[in-house]
């Protein structure tokens, strides 16, 4: 974990996907290693996810909110998340991402990234909120499962041609989230 006085987190913008995609990169490779097959981790191009990115960050989708961490003027972590068009899992709305660079893991940022999609998208009108998982991630299930993130359902899915499976963890009551006291070790970052 690196030792960071200050992050800042905010909206992202068209010119961070290309920083954004570096760091879905950088965390898949080292979060998936040993889930997913490291052929498939080891091609992952910049410019595939960059151009992903970019489209989603200009379609200006009022349905959808991405914000960037940012320490020492540099893009560490995003998280997104979106109000779903159709409920699924009696959810409402959904954490599509959230990813840090893994040096910066387990510093309570990820903590305040969830707070601030799941605070963004009750202020969009949802009550509830869910996210999936990759069955075989045991960090992100316990890191939601710490947060009141209560197990949906397991399911197979595909990826990319990848046979997969996935579980739901979801948040029935947003308010039981984004009113959750994190706590804060003395060395926490200070966030702005």
């Amino acid at each position: 974990m690196s030792v960071i006085k200050e992050i800042s987190l905010r909206r992202a913008t068209v010119a961070d996907a290309q920083a954004i995609a570096a760091v879905r990169i950088e965390s898949w490779r080292t979060t998936y290693r040993g889930i997913m097959p490291d052929a498939y981790l080891d091609e992952m191009k910049l410019d595939d996810s960059a151009a992903i990115w970019t489209r989603i960050l200009t379609a200006d989708n009022p349905a959808v909110c991405v914000f960037v961490a940012i320490a020492d003027d540099e893009i560490i972590g995003f998280a997104s998340g979106m109000l779903l068009k159709e409920e699924k899992q009696g959810m409402h709305s959904e954490l599509t991402a959230i990813y840090l660079r893994p040096t910066f893991q387990n510093s309570g940022i990820g903590q305040r990234m969830l707070q601030k999609v799941a605070r963004t998208l009750q202020a969009m009108g949802a009550s509830n909120m869910l996210v999936w998982v990759l069955t075989g991630n045991k960090a992100a299930r316990q890191f939601y499962e710490n947060f009141g993130g209560q197990f949906l359902v397991e399911q197979d899915f595909i990826w990319d041609e990848l046979e997969l499976q996935e579980v739901a963890y979801g948040w029935p009551d947003l308010n039981e989230l984004t009113e959750l006291h994190l706590t804060s070790a003395e060395s926490a970052p200070t966030f702005h």
